[in-house]
């Protein structure tokens, strides 16, 4: 055998080494897309914004309080945030809209930025 063949040889099995490395890949992302999917079904997330270059990911209102009493919730955890009663107002939330704690947290913690 020549070293051309030789050559070719080594090309063939390094892309066919690389063909079964991709579609493993491929297999596993599309893995991790479907428990993304069912991570936001099951907590109900609205949406997420991000960039998939940095890693970073930013999730918008996990449970958008748009209703007429929803404002009296926000306005009575604003009251309980800036008295420095935190817990109480995820407990408040919790309570009113039958949240898990996870997500009563991110929520008051959003609303504590405002």
């Amino acid at each position: 055998m020549s070293a051309i063949e030789y050559i070719a040889i080594i090309a063939l099995l390094l892309s066919v080494i690389l063909l079964i490395k991709v579609y493993s890949l491929q297999s596993r992302l599309n893995d991790l897309k479907s428990d993304v999917e069912r991570l936001e079904n099951r907590s109900g997330i609205s949406g997420i914004q991000g960039t998939s270059l940095s890693g970073t990911f930013t999730a918008t209102p996990i449970h958008s309080l748009d209703t007429g009493d929803s404002k009296e919730i926000n306005e009575k955890l604003l009251l309980l945030i800036r008295e420095g009663k935190k817990i109480q107002a995820i407990k408040e939330l919790r309570t009113a809209k039958d949240l898990s704690l996870k997500d009563a947290k991110d929520y008051v913690d959003q609303l504590e930025k405002l």
